[in-house]
């Protein structure tokens, strides 16, 4: 498994944080009622041998 801490980090780590610090709250405010379409419990996980951490699959939904 890679190292995912240490001296060498992504450089692209903060430009990313920064956006979804905007592009969260920009993307619920334009879409009010989006929502996950599953249950939490059942959002798929990249395996953790994956290079990158994250989600397989996010289905959302929005309206009433």
């Amino acid at each position: 498994m890679k190292a995912r801490h240490g001296i060498h980090q992504c450089l692209g780590r903060q430009p990313a944080r920064v956006e979804m610090r905007v592009a969260l709250p920009a993307l619920l405010t334009r879409f009010p009622t989006l929502r996950l379409a599953i249950p939490a419990e059942e959002v798929a996980l990249r395996p953790e041998t994956a290079d990158f951490f994250g989600v397989k699959s996010l289905p959302v939904t929005w309206g009433t």
